[in-house]
């Protein structure tokens, strides 16, 4: 007997399987926790070393989670561009952190080094709880921060005062999107305020071509860049963060506060558009977990004065 199925039923089949979570392939999502402890350099922050132990927290829980990254090991695949692990700091693990859940900070003194007469060390401890995966296939991505707009320029360290631009290239073509975080608030620099349309989310990158962001001069998109400078009132060093987000797919924007308009040395200067971290950590979240091959890989710059 021959069966036929109505519009509607299909219409219900496809629905259906659009509210199942990631779809019938979707990997299943695990709860992990991991903890670290780094010793407080004299020639290091405690916000800085509070960043490398919740990079290492989260690197022991992916590996409670999932184990142990090995360079030899033949589930680890390079497919036409793409590698299956994710890269946390410089190390690679088999997992991809989805979001964190809980985070906790300590302060101790190595005690079982106490001597009569001699400073102990102190040591930040970090105890952390969140949502892991297990690494899916993303681009092989490379990027830069520089002080120039070329490739051999400082990276790192910038003066207040000074330009930035960031150098970067794919092996695939995919949507691009840059911010910097201060501290206090998460800016987007990237897109330019001069896209529109399907690129005002994330801008569109094609493959092996390589792009150095925020220079007129060395301009590959046809859009006007926005040109970014550095600065800082703060006589020792600031740390702030850039995020280079990329995805093969495009992604939706997270909701922004407007520019602000602000008068510096004499000049009128724009303040890009914002949002709290806490709001940027579950955009960022919420990517992960829908988009398998979604990156955000940061990089983190010094802000220095000039003497």
């Amino acid at each position: 007997m021959t069966q036929f199925i109505t519009r509607n039923k299909v219409n219900k089949l496809i629905l259906l399987l659009l509210m199942l979570p990631g779809g019938l392939s979707a990997q299943k999502i695990l709860s992990a926790s991991g903890t670290a402890q780094v010793k407080i350099e004299t020639n290091v922050t405690k916000d800085q070393t509070k960043d490398i132990a919740r990079e290492m927290a989260m690197i022991n829980a992916i590996e409670n989670a999932l184990g142990t990254y090995v360079e030899q090991a033949t589930d680890i695949r390079i497919d036409e561009g793409k590698v299956q692990y994710n890269i946390i700091g410089t190390t690679k693990v088999k997992g991809d952190w989805i979001r964190t859940t809980d985070e906790k900070f300590t302060e101790e003194a190595d005690k079982t080094h106490d001597r009569k007469g001699q400073e102990l060390d102190n040591y930040i401890i970090c105890t952390i709880k969140g949502e892991v995966r297990e690494a899916t296939p993303k681009p092989m991505i490379r990027f830069e921060t520089l002080s120039c707009p070329k490739a051999d320029c400082r990276q790192s360290e910038f003066y207040s005062g000074e330009s930035v631009f960031l150098l970067f290239k794919s092996p695939i073509d995919g949507y691009l999107s840059v911010f910097l975080d201060d501290g206090e608030k998460v800016y987007r620099l990237f897109p330019y305020t001069s896209m529109s349309g399907e690129q005002y989310s994330a801008g569109l990158i094609n493959g092996d071509k390589e792009y150095i962001l925020f220079s007129k001069k060395n301009n590959e998109l046809s859009f006007t860049p926005d040109e970014l400078e550095f600065y800082s009132v703060k006589q020792s060093a600031e740390y702030n963060s850039i995020f280079v987000i990329f995805s093969s797919k495009p992604f939706e924007k997270p909701i922004l506060d407007d520019q602000v308009q602000k008068p510096m040395e004499g000049k009128e200067y724009t303040i890009p558009k914002s949002l709290t971290y806490k709001e940027f950590s579950k955009w960022l979240a919420q990517n992960r977990a829908v988009l398998p091959g979604f990156i955000d890989a940061r990089v983190k710059v010094a802000i220095l004065q000039k003497n």
